[in-house]
């Protein structure tokens, strides 16, 4: 046992801050020292730890003379949440019309959760894996497209606004000088997203038709991303959102669901909602989502283009690293990006050669999900600038490709020469409609 320190040497250790008892602890412990300055601006975590009672070492740099803490605080540190899954752990979906085929699937004790005339969503038996009920059935049905349920999120991500960065209508040229007053520019656009509030102030003279579908198993949507989304579309002349395209027509199919704070459409649910605008016959799609690749999402996206209706998507906000998402790394789908009211790149943006155009999406005002008005960030907010530049293209009856160039020349370049991987053909332009 150490020995009790002479009433000199306490008070001593006392003016240090090293002993607040009147004997000193006698269970050695580890302690590490904390420097009394961090010049690094590293961000990475480091104020985190830091609890405003630091000591430091002397001024001559010696570590000899370094001060110890008496007493080590243990901070646990908060766990990172995990990520959200992508895909449902006990479901596939299969494409097939085929009633012989549904018959033999079923026989293999797959459950049918739900279906339409071309796809049927089933819950795996028990024991049986993913790849292993993909495999049973392309081996029992071959020539049939069978994929997971993947889950697909929408694109955004809250943020204050500032100055010039909620005006992006002017960087966009919309409305075109040019256009004439008596131009009834009233494409009929078909809006994939979560609920809306029909009765916000802002669409309370907005032509918008919403179906909900639902995705399977989960509580329905909440209204704040389509409302935000639909309003830029169509708001109120008079507001802080006048809307890009006021005289539209719009057809909002809603294939979301929360489950807790997620808040995601499952594959199947999505396929679903694409057939139905391509059943409806919209001019242009718009989709501001993102998520994994996937067989049955691919053929729903094939399905739309063989009818000549273009899609629009956003590129997400996974990271410059990240791997491309879908469906804006498709083959022909028009992908977005976002940026600032500086033309900055957002910095959470995908990357990649499959990106097409960019659109304002950093801090832009738009309805909130009851009543009034709220900066919202990411590549979704970006898609209805893009989606209605296309809508304008081709509103003289060009069909998609012939539209898709028509804005690749008159984009205003951003980054290096040309189309690049972060903007694309650069800042979408929208033309004059008539």
């Amino acid at each position: 046992m150490l020995p009790v320190p002479s009433s000199r040497l306490r008070a001593l250790l006392l003016a240090l801050g090293l002993v607040a008892l009147p004997c000193l602890v006698t269970v050695p412990l580890l302690v590490v020292p904390t420097l009394a300055q961090d010049d690094d601006d590293d961000s990475g975590g480091g104020d985190d730890d830091d609890d405003g009672g630091s000591f430091g070492s002397s001024d001559d740099g010696s570590s000899d003379d370094t001060v110890w803490q008496s007493t080590p605080v243990v901070r646990p540190r908060a766990q990172a949440a995990p990520p959200p899954p992508d895909q449902a752990p006990d479901q596939i979906v299969v494409r097939t019309a085929d009633v012989a085929v549904r018959e033999a699937l079923l026989s293999q004790d797959f459950t049918v959760l739900a279906e339409t005339d071309v796809r049927v969503l089933l819950a795996l038996p028990d024991e049986m894996t993913v790849p292993e009920a993909l495999a049973l059935v392309r081996t029992s049905a071959p020539g049939v497209i069978a994929a997971p349920n993947s889950y697909y999120r929408t694109q955004s991500v809250p943020d204050s606004c500032s100055g010039d960065l909620c005006q992006p209508w002017e960087a966009v040229g919309w409305p075109p000088v040019s256009v004439d007053p008596f131009c009834r520019f009233e494409p009929f656009i078909g809006v994939v997203d979560t609920g809306i509030n029909i009765e916000h102030d802002m669409l309370s003279q907005a032509k918008v038709t919403l179906e909900s579908i639902g995705s399977y198993g989960a509580e329905p949507s909440d209204q704040k991303h389509g409302t935000a989304v639909v309003a830029l579309f169509v708001g109120d002349a008079d507001s802080r959102v006048p809307g890009l395209v006021p005289g539209a027509n719009l057809l909002v199919i809603d294939p979301f669901g929360r489950v807790g704070a997620d808040q995601r459409s499952d594959v199947f649910s999505l396929a679903t909602a694409l057939d139905r605008l391509g059943s409806e016959g919209v001019s242009v799609a718009s989709l501001s989502l993102a998520g994994p690749e996937n067989d049955i999402l691919s053929d729903a996206i094939e399905s739309l283009q063989d009818q000549g209706i273009p899609v629009v998507a956003a590129v997400g906000n996974s990271g410059p690293r990240a791997e491309p998402l879908y469906p804006a790394a498709y083959p022909g789908v028009v992908a977005v990006t976002a940026v600032d009211g500086r033309d900055r790149i957002y910095r959470r943006a995908v990357q990649g050669d499959h990106v097409s155009f960019a659109g304002p999406g950093v801090a832009i005002s738009t309805a909130a999900s009851i009543s009034g008005v709220r900066p919202q960030t990411g590549t979704s907010f970006a898609v209805p600038f893009v989606t209605t530049g296309l809508a304008a293209a081709m509103a003289d009856g060009s069909i998609a490709d012939a539209a898709i160039t028509r804005l690749t020349e008159a984009s205003r370049d951003l980054g290096g020469p040309g189309k690049d991987d972060v903007f694309g053909w650069g800042l979408v332009q929208i033309p004059a409609p008539c």
